[in-house]
């Protein structure tokens, strides 16, 4: 009896019998049919780099050109432009930076600072293209702070002006450089520089000469160390003739009276009429040189520019006018000089005189219906009657007085050491023919004689005038720079003295007792002026204020000429601006003062 098998299936033998067999499933023969029932259309790749081995070439090719441009940009990078790119690297990492010089500080004569600085820091925003000071402690702040702005730091100063608007005209201001400066000085962007005044006339002595540094900076920018530093050499110190409290005390005075006298402008000057030095030198209205450098404000600038009175403007040596009857110092010497008058000569004022169908008045006449009889030089000049200076004019002639005119040099600058000095206007026949297409009439001289019509001076000419008679007919040549020092002789030897002293004693009437400027009857120091009321054709018949002087009488060691425009009478205005400023300047607690000047 057969052995019951168990039973696993009708085509389990057959299978057994597949894989024993060589020709099973698994036999070489058939391994590519069992890749292909796993993986169908499976290709693993290397069959075909095998089979082609020019597959490679592409592949190869591309990556040694690769790596050739790679070693050449690296090799142009690294031995071509090798010097090019350290120096780039460097630059990253290491800032040349400027230090600044200090201005020069300027001092009046007695060693007053009339312009000094302060430390602070200049600061270059590139986001806006521009330069700005920052104060020391905003920048310290920057640094403490890490700011990376602090690698565009630079030390630098802000001027400051501790006088502010009383010496704004004569020290003047510094401000940004003009992109036309730059282009002529080589100065840097955002360099200050003098633009009127001392701080203007010597930019060169002031400015010094800039240092600077070399420092590392991390990749932020931030200061790191300094490698290297070479100091500014500041800017020379300078002294002026000027008289810090006696400009005070003029600028005080004439602001007083202008304002009394609902005047907008003035101005005044004085000077040492024995060697030229300007003691003080005002005009009115001022601004203050402060906003232009240590509180700078765009809106306050454009203020003082946009203003009618034009507060900028110098008027004591930029400002022209008539002048009136200071003017017949000048006819008075034209007159001696021609040999028609002399001491004894007179002349006899019946209150006008007629030219044709004009007619012309004394003043006296004009404002109290009276006349003064026969006048002379002196008492003329005393009493600055029209009349007898009419009758000169008519007299001499118009050459006669503008010869004087330039002799004094009026219509040409003195040459005083402050930009914008104007050179006034003496007029004459050829000038009125180019200007107005008319000839000269004898009014016109008539006019002239008495410092009306067309003359115009600055009141520093007119200050000139009345130091020529001071100092015995020499004129010296106004000077600002007390730092070595040296008289300058302008005009001398034109006359004789004893005419020169003729004009003197009437000028020391003036001041006196029936003279016209009658602030001074009482006043105990002997003193020569001449007043001036001068006509400018105002609608309204306002006139120029003028008062022109000396003290004392005798050696006088300071003139001093004030001008109050629009603003009346000269003896009424501008002579007790004067009075005041010899109180102050001859008392006794300014003797030593006085001493020191005089003795330098």
């Amino acid at each position: 009896m057969l052995k019951k098998r168990k039973f696993l299936g009708f085509g389990f033998p057959d299978e057994v019998a597949k894989v024993t067999s060589k020709i099973g499933h698994f036999s070489k023969k058939n391994e590519s049919d069992w890749v292909d029932n796993l993986l169908p259309n499976f290709d693993p790749g290397y069959t075909h780099l095998t089979k082609s081995p020019w597959l490679l070439l592409p592949f190869s090719a591309s990556c040694i050109i690769l790596f050739f441009i790679i070693f050449i940009r690296l090799f142009h990078l690294q031995i071509i432009e090798g010097e090019t790119n350290r120096s780039l690297a460097d630059e990253n990492r290491i800032q040349i930076k400027v230090i600044h010089a200090q201005r020069g500080v300027i001092f009046d004569r007695n060693g007053k600072i009339l312009a000094a600085n302060s430390p602070a820091f200049r600061l270059f925003e590139k986001d806006l293209k521009k330069v700005k000071l920052i104060s020391r402690e905003k920048a310290l702040e920057m640094e403490v702070k890490k700011d990376t702005r602090t690698s565009d730091l630079e030390v630098d100063n802000v001027r400051t002006y501790p006088m502010a608007e009383k010496f704004a005209h004569v020290i003047g201001y510094v401000g940004e450089v003009s992109q036309t400066q730059l282009k002529e000085s080589g100065y840097r962007l955002g360099d200050r520089i003098g633009q009127i005044g001392i701080e203007a006339q010597y930019e060169k002595l002031l400015k010094g000469k800039d240092g600077g540094e070399i420092i590392e900076v991390d990749s932020k920018g931030v200061k790191l160390r300094t490698l290297r530093r070479d100091p500014p050499v500041p800017g020379q110190n300078v002294y002026l003739t000027i008289d810090a409290d006696l400009q005070d005390k003029v600028y005080n005075e004439l602001k007083q009276a202008l304002t009394k006298a609902e005047s907008c402008c003035g101005s005044a000057v004085a000077m040492d009429p024995a060697n030229g030095q300007i003691l003080a030198l005002v005009s009115y209205p001022s601004f203050n040189p402060n906003v232009f450098t240590k509180d700078y404000d765009e809106g306050r600038i454009a203020q003082i520019f946009s203003q009618k009175e034009a507060p900028i403007l110098n008027r004591a040596i930029s400002g022209t006018y008539q002048p009136g009857s200071t003017f017949k110092i000048v006819s008075s010497l034209a007159a001696l000089s021609s040999g028609k008058v002399n001491a004894s000569t007179t002349i006899l004022d019946n209150g006008a005189i007629f030219l044709g169908p004009y007619k012309f008045t004394n003043w006296y006449f004009t404002e109290y219906g009276k006349v003064e009889g026969n006048v002379d030089l002196v008492k003329a000049i005393k009493r600055s009657n029209d009349i007898y200076f009419y009758e000169v004019g008519r007299m001499i002639g118009e050459g006669k007085l503008i010869e004087w005119a330039k002799k004094l040099n009026l219509g040409e600058k003195l040459g005083i050491d402050l930009p914008a000095e104007a050179e006034g206007l003496v007029p004459s026949d050829e000038w009125k023919r180019k200007t107005y297409n008319q000839v000269w009439y004898p009014g016109d001289t008539l006019h002239m004689a008495i410092g009306q019509g067309f003359v115009l001076t600055s009141p520093l000419q007119v200050l000139g005038i009345t130091s020529f008679i001071a100092s015995d007919g020499i004129l010296y040549k106004p000077q600002l720079m007390l730092t070595n020092f040296k008289p300058k002789i302008l005009v001398s030897n034109v006359i004789s003295a004893d005419k020169i002293e003729l004009v003197k004693r009437g000028l020391k009437l003036v001041p006196k007792d029936g003279g016209t400027a009658w602030p001074f009857f009482t006043f105990p120091i002997p003193t020569a002026g001449k007043t001036g009321t001068a006509e400018f054709g105002d609608p309204k018949g306002k006139t120029h204020a003028w008062y022109t002087s000396f003290a004392p009488a005798e050696k006088a060691k300071i003139t001093l000429t004030v001008l109050a425009e629009a603003a009346g009478e000269g003896s009424n205005v501008a002579a007790p601006v004067a009075k005041e400023v010899y109180r102050w300047y001859f008392s006794e607690n300014k003797a030593d003062l006085i001493k020191d000047i005089y003795t330098q």
